[in-house]
């Protein structure tokens, strides 16, 4: 049998990262509110894809 790490360890620090950033950006003070929003939204597509790949991986 193959030992194989859980998706949760596998995504565990990549997700830790994003969550960081995304409560980074949201406390930082933005002259565009839309700069703000386009950071968040991209962060928050990061950690969807993160979570589609545990997905994947749960999922095999």
């Amino acid at each position: 049998m193959e030992s194989i790490k859980p998706p949760k360890r596998i995504i565990k620090k990549p997700l830790k990262n994003v969550n960081k950033a995304i409560i980074e950006i949201a406390e930082m003070k933005f002259k565009n509110i839309e700069e703000k929003e386009e950071k968040l939204d991209a962060l928050v597509f990061l950690k969807n894809q993160i979570l589609r790949k545990a997905d994947k991986l749960e999922k095999k």
